[in-house]
């Protein structure tokens, strides 16, 4: 890993840190989501784009996900597969 590549992201984010074991449950879990909670968790976990989201596509999003900070992706994640029963 570019030691410059983690200097943009959180020390507690999957990047980096993340074993086999939670790489694989992370990829079960962004299987679960649609399209756009995918894109929605992207965003709320604070990861931006330097291009037009028009021109992004799943496997741009499946792509930064694991840049995410933990607590902040299970907290979103969470929050996102609760209001699927609202």
């Amino acid at each position: 890993m570019d030691a410059n590549h983690l200097k943009y992201h959180s020390k507690n984010a999957f990047c980096g840190s993340a074993g086999h074991e939670e790489v694989a449950h992370l990829d079960n879990l962004i299987e679960e989501l649609t399209n756009e909670e995918l894109k929605l968790l992207v965003e709320k976990v604070g990861i931006k784009f330097k291009v037009n989201d028009n021109s992004l596509e799943r496997e741009d999003y499946e792509g930064v996900i694991d840049e995410a900070d933990r607590e902040d992706f299970y907290r979103e994640y969470r929050k996102i597969i609760q209001s699927r029963s609202k």
